[in-house]
């Protein structure tokens, strides 16, 4: 069968299918400690919260969150550390300071906008978040598209073009834009959500359990699994790095805060290498601007951590120094430096990259590096 154009129009059954899709989701709602909180703060911090993290780990953060931050006065008032260290684990750490960040001019403004388009104006929102945020507070028939909901547009309309297409995108914008008219759109949007998440889903989707199952070209055609249609992504390239554990006689560690800008931006870590060979741990030490009197002694198994575009292989290198010692970090780009126990690492907002670093130091077994 040839490949559709991303022309789409609504079929004649949509409204029906979209009274069915309400109807389903009254029904088989799930319990998220967000819609216990429909105004627009709480819509806000979970829709980002929820973006590339499952469902599962975002309810304790949210909870937490709006516990430590229970309005957007409250967030805006609170230090950027706090915030971080609130955010710790959910990685994406932008997000969290975008938070922030808006928060302050949501403050400023002394209201929410109430449109997709004014709050497409606050830092870190983007079109998905400002129809969510409008459309479920504000009761604006606003579209959003997400994963979940090009799934299971591309199925329900037998839709063949790369989903992964500025002009395939826009369709799929235009289409959800006619459909949210109507009724209850925040609901509805909810329910586009809720279906892709449950019911039709990436892998071994639940058809017979499906509210517009009648209707699914898709399910018609057996071609199912063949979309949505998808360019394979590139694989993550390789980086090494090293780690540098640099500890006191008191049993303190180094620790550093990354720049404010770039991957993982603001947050504290053991000082970490340019990129380097591997083999080449003394090079990396001295590239680093690090004293050769007090080269490291030790190294641990290699830490790996995957990122969207790079997976990182770091290896730890272990220095012990003196409790008066300040090591020279010239040739990284850290602002600031303090040494740490155990109680000022958990009061510090970290990424896992550090917290995998740490704990290899702490229970990994110690490899002898030869000497000079």
């Amino acid at each position: 069968m040839p490949a559709r154009s991303a022309t789409i129009e609504l079929p004649e059954h949509a409204v029906d299918a979209r009274r069915a899709l309400l109807q389903w989701f009254d029904a088989h709602r799930r319990d998220m400690p967000w819609r216990d909180h429909p105004d627009p703060y709480a819509v806000w911090v979970s829709e980002v919260m929820l973006q590339q993290t499952r469902v599962d780990t975002v309810r304790d953060y949210f909870r937490r969150w709006m516990v430590a931050f229970p309005t957007v006065e409250a967030l805006a008032a609170a230090p950027l550390d706090d915030v971080l260290h609130a955010w710790q684990g959910l990685g994406y750490y932008s997000r969290a300071k975008n938070l922030h960040r808006a928060a302050k001019q949501v403050v400023a403004n002394g209201a929410f906008p109430s449109t997709a388009e004014g709050l497409r104006a606050l830092p870190g929102i983007g079109p998905y978040t400002a129809g969510a945020i409008a459309s479920i507070a504000f009761g604006e028939a606003a579209p959003l598209v997400d994963g979940n909901v090009m799934r299971v547009f591309t199925r329900w309309f037998g839709f063949d073009d790369d989903i992964a297409r500025g002009a395939t995108q826009r369709q799929l914008w235009a289409l959800a834009g006619q459909w949210v008219n109507g009724p209850r759109p925040g609901d509805f949007n909810q329910a586009l959500m809720e279906w892709g998440a449950t019911v039709c889903t990436p892998r071994a989707p639940r058809c017979e359990a499906c509210p517009v199952a009648a209707t699914c070209v898709s399910r018609l055609e057996g071609a199912i699994a063949r979309r949505p249609v998808k360019a394979k992504k590139r694989a993550p390239r390789t980086e090494h790095r090293f780690a540098f554990l640099l500890t006191r006689e008191d049993g303190a560690l180094l620790v550093v805060r990354r720049p404010e800008t770039g991957l993982l931006a603001g947050l504290w870590e053991p000082p970490l290498s340019p990129v380097w060979d591997a083999a080449d741990w003394r090079g990396a030490w001295s590239a680093s601007g690090l004293e050769s009197s007090h080269e490291p002694h030790a190294t641990l198994e290699v830490v790996r951590h995957v990122f969207s575009h790079i997976r990182l292989d770091v290896t730890p290198l272990v220095a012990r120094y003196a409790a008066s010692a300040s090591p020279m970090l010239r040739a990284l780009p850290y602002a600031e430096h303090a040494w740490v126990d155990a109680r000022g690492w958990q009061a510090l907002a970290t990424s896992t990259l550090a917290d995998k670093v740490r704990a290899v130091h702490h229970g990994g077994q110690q490899q002898l590096l030869p000497s000079s």
